[in-house]
Formats: structure tokens, C-alpha cells, sequence
């Protein structure tokens, strides 16, 4: 494979070119085991919508360098992300999503990856937030910091009351599997959408992506319960464990964690105040929604 052209779009990943015309993204991982499982997924999924991996002209699936990488190519998608203040952008994931989900059904790997439950994920987030606390606590955002906490360990308590255990098992018998990450980047458009990045990719009850889709979708929906329910995401028979999963403000805890960690535009001070305004539209959305649930 000669390369005529390469550029780095993230320190693992690169656009390449090569002399024949073909472009390829190309992409180191390091958990080996987990990109093995990708490759497996990818060669018994029938779907026009999937991006997966290809092998190189010598027919490897990977090389593994010193580096601790292992490196995939995939072909590149030419088009633009999805973008989910719009509403035929939402609509098109759904589509794209529904699609996904009945295709990534009967599907078995040869040694299967588990991952924890979302939910016990969440709480190890919610540990780290409240390390957190003397930073609200400077800020006098201290309200907000108790507010967020107290309704993370409600709403987790909440959830994972359901029988989780039982639709894991299920899921694995079934063969049923989510992309794990629906964050609008995931989903280039062109004539069609397509789906990548399957990093997170897991066999686990396909609600999963359903709870996050809906989290990423409200703030786009003025919060509005109505308008999340006219997606039709979920059965009638999941929507109360849907709306009090959507309820965990792990997204809003997330968000707050990167931005510690990543270089800073706005000041501590001022993400704070957004955070505290989207918090105030939160709370009107978990009080609309409590009068669905009645």
C-alpha cells in the first residue's frame, strides 16, 4: 500500500491516500482484544451503513507495531456529521439507529468482551464528580454542585432496581449488540448515513443507546418531554425505566469532567453558569416528565 497522501486527524487515527485513488482512515488501538472483537462483529453484520474495517492489500487485518498499537484501515466516508439541533438529523439517526440494532441481532463472537453495566459505569463517574466538590465550592456554585449529586445517587438507586441481570443475559443469548457511543460525530452524511467509530461497541441491552441518544437529543428539544416521546425510542413496556435512565445527569457529569481535563476556552467560572442554566431547564424537564410517569 503506498501512501501519497497522509493526515493525522487524531494521534491514533490518519487519512491516507494512496497511489491507485482509494482513501482510507487509518487507526491504532490499543486494546487489542476489543479491536479483534470489532473485526469479528464487523465480518457477520449485514449492513450498508456500517463502516468497518478492510484488510491491508496482503490480507493481514492488522499490524502491530512497537508502539502498543494495533493498526486497522477502514474506507473513508467522504461527508459531513450529523448535527442534532436539526430536526431531519434526528430523525435520521433514529432511522440509521433502528436499522442497526434490528441488523446487530444473532450476532456471536467467538470469545465475548463484557463490559460493566452502564449504570455501575455511571456511579464510578459520579465518585469522581464528587471529588469535585471544592471546586463548586470556590466558585459559589456549591447548590448546584448538592443538587446534581443528590439527583445522580436518586436516580441511580432508581435504575438500577431493574432487572438489568436478566436482560444482559438475554442480550447475550440473543446475540444483541449497541454502538455505544451515538454522539452526532459518530454518523456521516452523504446520499446515505453511515456509521462509525465502534470502539465502544458491546453486546448489552439495546436500550443502552437509546438513554444516551435521548440525553444527547434535549437540549435540542427545549427539553421537551412530548417531543423526546414522539421518537418513539423504547416499547410503552421500557418507557419508565427510558425516562428515569434519561433522568441520570451523567452526560451533564461527563461533559464537566472533560472539560477539567482538556484545554480551557471559557473560564471555570462561566462554565458554571451555562452549567447551572442547563441544570434549571433539566429540573423542568424531570418535573414535566414525573407527571408522565403517574
Amino acid at each position: 500500500m503506498e501512501a501519497k497522501k497522509i493526515h493525522p486527524i487524531k494521534r491514533n487515527i490518519y487519512y491516507i491516500e494512496i497511489a491507485s485513488g482509494e482513501k482510507y482512515v487509518l487507526k491504532g488501538h490499543s486494546n487489542t482484544s476489543n479491536m479483534r472483537q470489532q473485526w469479528e462483529f464487523f465480518e457477520r453484520i449485514q449492513s450498508r451503513n456500517v463502516v468497518p474495517f478492510e484488510r491491508y492489500p496482503n490480507g493481514k487485518k492488522e499490524i502491530t507495531t512497537g508502539t502498543n498499537y494495533s493498526w486497522t484501515i477502514s474506507p473513508y466516508v467522504s461527508g459531513r456529521k450529523l448535527n442534532y439541533q436539526t430536526a431531519e438529523d434526528r430523525k435520521r439517526v433514529m432511522i440509521l439507529l433502528k436499522r442497526f440494532h434490528a441488523e446487530a441481532n444473532q450476532i456471536y463472537v467467538k470469545k465475548l468482551l463484557r463490559k460493566q453495566p452502564f449504570y455501575k459505569r455511571w456511579h464510578a463517574r459520579l465518585y469522581r464528580f464528587l471529588e469535585t466538590e471544592q471546586i463548586f465550592e470556590r466558585n459559589g456554585y456549591l447548590t448546584l454542585y448538592n443538587d446534581i449529586s443528590y439527583m445522580m445517587k436518586k436516580y441511580l438507586e432508581i435504575v438500577e432496581s431493574y432487572s438489568w441481570y436478566k436482560e444482559q443475559l438475554d442480550a447475550e443469548r440473543n446475540g444483541s449488540w449497541v454502538h455505544g457511543d451515538v454522539a452526532s460525530h459518530n454518523f456521516i452524511q452523504n446520499e446515505k448515513t453511515y456509521m462509525i467509530d465502534f470502539d465502544l461497541l458491546h453486546c448489552t441491552p439495546q436500550i443502552y443507546d437509546y438513554i444516551q441518544l435521548g440525553q444527547r437529543f434535549l437540549p435540542y428539544i427545549n427539553w421537551d418531554i412530548e417531543t423526546l416521546l414522539g421518537y418513539d425510542m423504547v416499547e410503552d413496556v421500557e418507557l419508565e425505566k427510558f425516562i428515569n435512565s434519561v433522568f441520570i445527569p451523567s452526560d451533564l457529569v461527563r461533559e464537566w469532567l472533560h472539560f477539567l481535563t482538556r484545554k480551557r476556552r471559557v473560564s471555570i467560572e462561566d462554565y458554571m453558569e451555562t452549567m447551572e442554566l442547563e441544570w434549571i431547564s433539566r429540573k423542568e424537564f424531570l418535573n414535566k416528565a414525573k407527571l408522565i410517569l403517574k
